[in-house]
């Protein structure tokens, strides 16, 4: 049937997905690895397939293809080809492999249904205990719903199937310590992952923040910036650098930090505008000061946020008495 589909449709990265499946389920790992690659030239940003070819080159003894691999995996880990057809909805429901499992456990956890994620996840593992993603997976999901034992649990059995090619097995543990209060622990997790991939934005950007805490600015700000070369976007390193430097008198560059954490806009939003709002207040801008946080007050009503909005309220009266004064 695949094979059929590929005839018809060339370019059915999920068909050449399948093919590889079922080329693995018979010991074809050859054939298998060429059809995953194929799944992935054609959708580039395929996590499943970028799964599935980590794990067969894994087997190959390649493990530099297979640390890429894995790599975009992380990256692209919920995204399938966009194709809306509800028969294979059906059949996947069936489709009970661990692969599948634990693919639909993440999607599970994307819809925000973090018990189902679990049985899902859980599900794959008793159908193969060696699947590490799984397992690093169900740090997150057990850490979403506070059961922090069964979280560590996780970690540990990841830890001893795989200590060398599954970054996330640290990070994800390294946020719960910090969670709990344990900074040491978590800056030792954070650097681990770093060790097994040194271009891990989140880690570096929280590291950063550890850092800070600890008053090793030059050392955080060292980390905020190797976040924003690996992930120019990153919101959160743009934000924590931003507000060092403008802390430390660097309004200029501070400043162009924060404004690029201004979109898109979500609920977090209210709480970079009024950061940039501040630092120009600090900067002596009392112009750009009140027109930012006029826009954090705006926004942060309109989302219902009640806590920022009575310190904006303290700034711009602040302010509006400072212009006043002049």
């Amino acid at each position: 049937m695949y094979s059929a589909v590929i005839r018809e449709y060339p370019e059915a990265a999920e068909a050449y997905f399948g093919l590889g499946r079922i080329s693995l389920s018979r010991g074809q790992t050859a054939e298998a690895r060429k059809d995953f690659r194929k799944a992935c030239e054609l959708f580039p940003t395929y996590g499943a397939a970028h799964y599935e070819l980590a794990q067969v080159d894994r087997k190959l003894g390649k493990a530099e293809e297979s640390q890429q691999e894995i790599s975009l995996y992380l990256q692209h880990r919920t995204l399938v080809p966009p194709i809306e057809d509800p028969l294979r909805d059906e059949l996947r429901q069936l489709d009970q492999a661990a692969p599948s499992l634990l693919e639909r456990g993440v999607e599970l956890k994307e819809a925000g249904r973090v018990e189902d994620a679990i049985a899902a996840t859980e599900r794959a593992l008793q159908l193969d205990p060696t699947l590490v993603q799984a397992h690093v997976n169900l740090i997150t999901l057990y850490g979403e719903t506070g059961d922090l034992r069964k979280a560590g649990e996780h970690y540990q059995a990841a830890v001893n199937l795989d200590p060398n090619h599954f970054p996330d097995t640290y990070y994800d543990y390294g946020v719960l310590l910090m969670k709990e209060g344990k900074p040491a622990e978590a800056e030792a997790a954070f650097r681990k992952a770093l060790e097994i991939n040194p271009r891990y934005a989140d880690a570096h950007n929280n590291l950063g923040y550890l850092l800070e805490s600890q008053g090793k600015i030059a050392e955080a700000v060292d980390q905020y910036r190797a976040a924003l070369e690996d992930e120019p976007d990153s919101r959160r390193a743009h934000f924590n650098l931003g507000r060092i430097l403008v802390h430390e008198g660097q309004y200029q560059e501070g400043i162009e930090q924060l404004r690029q954490t201004l979109t898109p806009t979500d609920g977090d939003t209210p709480s970079y505008l009024y950061a940039l709002g501040a630092a120009y207040g600090r900067s002596g801008d009392t112009q750009n000061a009140l027109r930012y946080l006029h826009q954090a007050h705006e926004l942060a009503d309109a989302k219902g946020q009640t806590q920022p909005l009575s310190e904006i309220d303290k700034d711009l009266h602040s302010l509006d008495a400072s212009g006043n004064s002049h």
